[in-house]
């Protein structure tokens, strides 16, 4: 048996316990307030109009469902499936403030839920010195996600949370998927992520989760009209998919964006931006460089991660982030708060490169090479980002904007990964050991 506690020792470890508690308070207490207040001051909810519109004017027969009518009118249209609307129908309920200051508190909450699970299961740990990375490389986009009120920051954190949960709670998990996908498609791209054999679990809960919510709509509007509603859907979205131009999302930072400024001499949107085409091939041609070019990587990497380490998974999930940013066809810089999974964790890979890659005898020189260069490109990506988020002067935002700066970023970033896969660095947080070898029945 035991030595009994006395009473005088759990006096003592009372304040040690506080001592634990404050920071945590603190930086709760923080995003609490930063929360409150950029809901309440910041927030613009430039995109949440459409959806509130939308909402409104279809349920009140006021406003079609789709097409140049819809949201707030061309080209700001709606364009998620039927099924939104049910999933958006609480809006009718709230004025257009009242709407965007709980819109962004619930995207506040979101991230802050997706993070703090993400650091506790996966066991990521940061310094000082990667936290104000982070910090540096997430700083416009944060500000961006906020002032635009949009449904991506949302998906991304369902995204996160159904890769962080896909072994312990494949049920969430797979829910969590089906909603991302439900409302911007293209998470779709994460699926290969979820057929390892420790996750296949959420990718059938993902599967049956999709189904459920995309015959939803058949009770709300029967079969007839919801086939109605699923063909104005297709149109409207294949107007914007078959026009081979940045019309609709200028300028783009994934790869789409940058052939068809780079390769074609089309006339930018905006008249502001500059030309900077380096060859004048025809939109058609540029965009189908970008789907054999984007089948090519993705493919790839999808088999790589398909082969890969049971216990660098967690490495995997950040690439993906990365790896969907750049190539998604339609990726403002807005809308890059899709970086900030892999960025976080590419903040605790750089953290474990400062405390265990250089001077660790039983990595090879090789190894410890790879760690130094992967460490010294997300601090160049880091930089790159805080840059331009500084740089305010709008002749060169709108230069760097058209160079897709961002998107070079993300090359940076990606390069970072794939250098710190190849090594022995990425050191699996103790959760997955534990279900890599049960799953192995260790």
């Amino acid at each position: 048996m035991g030595t009994p506690v006395t009473k005088e020792q759990r006096l003592q470890e009372i304040p040690q316990k506080d001592a634990n508690q404050r920071p945590r308070i603190l930086i709760y207490g923080s995003i609490a307030i930063l929360a409150i207040a950029s809901s309440l001051f910041l927030t613009k909810s430039v995109d949440l109009a459409v959806y509130w519109y939308a909402v409104n004017g279809f349920f009140s027969g006021t406003r079609p469902a789709y097409g140049p009518a819809s949201g707030i009118g061309f080209p700001m249209e709606y364009r998620y499936p039927p099924v939104t609307y049910l999933l958006l129908f609480p809006l009718k309920y709230l004025s257009f403030r009242v709407a965007g200051f709980w819109w962004m508190l619930a995207a506040w909450i979101n991230g802050t839920l997706a993070v703090t699970l993400a650091i506790r299961i996966r066991g990521l740990r940061f310094t000082s010195r990667s936290v104000a990375a982070c910090c540096t490389f997430l700083l416009a986009y944060l500000v961006l996600a906020v002032r635009y009120g949009n449904v991506q920051p949302f998906v991304i954190a369902w995204i996160f949370l159904a890769l962080v949960l896909s072994e312990t709670q494949p049920l969430w998990s797979g829910i969590l998927m089906a909603l991302a996908v439900t409302f911007k498609i293209w998470p779709i791209l994460f699926l290969p992520w979820l057929l390892r054999r420790t996750r296949i679990r959420a990718a059938v809960s993902f599967a049956l989760g999709l189904a459920l919510l995309w015959l939803a709509p058949v009770t709300a509007f029967g079969a007839t009209g919801y086939w109605a509603l699923l063909h104005q859907w297709y149109e409207a979205v294949g107007r914007v998919g078959t026009t081979y131009s940045e019309f609709y999302y200028f300028p783009g930072q994934s790869l789409r964006g940058l052939l068809l400024r780079y390769l074609t001499p089309i006339e930018p949107p905006l008249k502001r931006f500059p030309h900077i085409n380096i060859l004048s091939l025809s939109p058609h041609t540029a965009v189908i460089a970008w789907v054999i070019i984007a089948l090519a990587v993705y493919i790839f990497f999808a088999v790589q991660v398909l082969r890969a380490d049971e216990r660098k998974l967690w490495a995997w999930d950040g690439l993906a982030f990365v790896l969907y940013s750049l190539l998604e066809p339609y990726a403002v810089k807005s809308g890059l708060i899709s970086l900030a999974p892999a960025v976080l964790i590419a903040s605790c890979l750089f953290t474990q490169g400062i405390d265990r890659g250089p001077w660790n005898s039983e990595l090879a020189v090789s190894e410890r090479q790879a760690i130094a260069r992967a460490n010294a490109l997300f601090i160049a990506a880091c930089s790159l980002s805080f840059a331009q988020a500084i740089l305010q002067y709008k002749p060169w935002q709108q230069y760097l904007l058209s160079f897709g700066l961002d998107f070079w970023g993300e090359v940076l970033l990606l390069t970072a990964f794939c250098l710190w896969l190849r090594t022995r660095l990425p050191c699996a947080p103790r959760a997955d050991v534990l279900i890599g070898d049960q799953a192995r029945g260790v």
